[in-house]
C-alpha cells in the first residue's frame, strides 16, 4: 500500500513523503526537486530531509532540482533565434548556466498530489516569465513526479510557450548507490552506445563528433574508475582537465544502467542526451552542510546537449515553437541485486 504525506518546514518548504515499504522517496515544492530516495536505510541520492529548509536555498549544486528553462551552459550567454540575438544573464563566468540566476531551481512551485492504484503522482506547476530570464516567451510548465510500486521514479515535463524559444529542462539529481556513501568510482555505466562529447574551455562542448567509450574500452560496461584512470590520450586529457566526467553522452536505445555490487539503476528517456557529472569539485560551498568530497555522487541529466543552439543553429533540438506542446519523459528504476 503506497501513501503520501506532507510535512511543512519553515521558509515555505513542503516535503512530500511517499512510502512504498522497502523504498521511500521525498520531493519538495522548492525547485520541484527530489530530496531523498531510500532503499531500506540506504539513501541512493544526495540530499537533506531533516534540515531541507536550511540546506537547499544556500546549496549551489542544484541537488535534486528541476532545472530550466535551459539545462547546462549557453556559451557567452548569447544565442540567435530567427536572426534575432538574445543576451542572457552571465552566471557562470561569461556563460549562462541552468537558465540563469532566476532559474526554476530556486522557485516555489504550486503542487497537487494524486494517489492512484500502485502509484503516487506529484504535479508541480509554475510559469517561467521571459522578464525573469531574458529568453523569449513565457512558458507554462508542469513537472510531474510519479513513484510506483515497482520502485520506479518517473519525471514528465509538459510545457507550452507564448513565443518561439529554447526549452531544455532536466533534473539535477545526484546518485550514490554505495551503502557507505563512499565515492562512486566503483560504479559501472553500461549501454549499447556510450558516446562522450569532448569539452573545450569552460566545460563547453567543442565538437559534435563524440568519442565512443565502448570502442575505446572494448566493452559496454565500464567502471567510472577506469574512465578516471584511463591511459587513452583523449580520455586522460579530459579527466585531468575536469577532475572527472562532466560530459554529454549519446546512449543506445534511450536507456542505460548504472550499478555497483548492491544495486542496479536503470534509466529510460526520450531526451536526446544524458549529461553525466561526477561531482568533481565540491569546494564551492562554505557551509557546515558541505560534507561532500569529489566524486561523492553522479548526475544523469537527461536533456538536449548543452549549448545546442550555438552548436547546431536552427537544427537545435531545444528549440520550442510558439504554442506547440512540449512533452518529455524520463524514468529511473532502482532494484537490489540478489547476492
Amino acid at each position: 500500500m503506497m501513501f503520501a504525506k506532507v510535512e511543512s518546514q519553515s521558509n515555505g518548504i513542503d516535503l512530500i513523503k511517499i512510502d512504498n515499504e522497502e523504498t521511500k522517496i521525498v520531493f519538495t515544492n522548492y525547485g520541484a526537486r527530489i530530496v531523498s530516495w531510500k532503499y531500506d536505510d540506504n539513501n541512493i541520492v544526495l540530499g537533506n530531509v531533516v534540515e531541507a529548509d536550511e540546506f537547499y536555498e544556500s546549496n549551489p549544486y542544484n541537488f535534486g532540482a528541476t532545472v530550466g528553462r535551459y539545462g547546462g551552459r549557453i556559451a557567452n550567454a548569447t544565442f540567435e533565434l530567427d536572426s534575432k540575438k538574445y543576451e542572457l544573464d552571465a552566471n557562470n563566468g561569461v556563460h549562462n548556466i541552468h537558465g540563469g540566476p532566476n532559474g526554476i531551481d530556486k522557485r516555489f512551485f504550486d503542487y497537487k498530489i494524486e494517489e492512484q492504484v500502485g502509484q503516487v503522482k506529484v504535479i508541480f506547476t509554475t510559469t517561467i516569465q521571459s522578464a525573469d530570464d531574458h529568453f523569449p516567451g513565457d512558458i507554462d510548465l508542469e513537472v510531474i513526479h510519479t513513484y510506483n510500486v515497482d520502485h520506479k521514479w518517473t519525471i514528465e515535463y509538459k510545457a507550452k510557450s507564448t513565443e518561439k524559444t529554447l526549452f531544455n529542462p532536466m533534473n539535477h539529481v545526484y546518485f550514490n548507490l554505495n551503502r557507505d556513501n563512499n565515492v562512486i568510482d566503483n560504479h559501472s555505466i553500461s549501454s549499447s552506445k556510450l558516446d562522450m562529447y569532448l569539452l573545450g574551455e569552460d566545460n563547453i562542448v567543442k565538437s559534435m563528433e563524440p568519442l565512443s567509450l565502448v570502442n575505446t574500452f572494448q566493452e559496454q560496461n565500464i567502471q567510472f574508475k577506469d574512465i578516471f584512470d584511463s591511459e587513452d590520450a583523449i580520455v586522460k586529457e579530459q579527466m585531468q582537465r575536469f577532475g572527472g566526467i562532466d560530459h554529454p553522452f549519446d546512449i543506445g536505445g534511450n536507456e542505460m544502467t548504472v550499478e555497483n555490487k548492491h544495486f542496479i539503476l536503470k534509466v529510460n528517456t526520450d531526451m536526446p542526451n544524458i549529461v553525466i557529472y561526477t561531482f568533481n569539485d565540491t569546494t564551492g560551498w562554505n557551509s557546515d552542510f558541505n560534507i561532500y568530497k569529489a566524486h561523492s555522487g553522479f548526475t544523469l541529466e537527461t536533456q538536449c546537449i548543452p549549448n545546442d543552439i550555438n552548436l547546431l543553429g536552427d537544427q537545435a533540438p531545444s528549440i520550442l515553437e510558439a504554442n506547440e506542446p512540449f512533452y518529455s519523459k524520463t524514468s529511473y528504476k532502482i532494484s537490489e541485486k540478489q547476492l
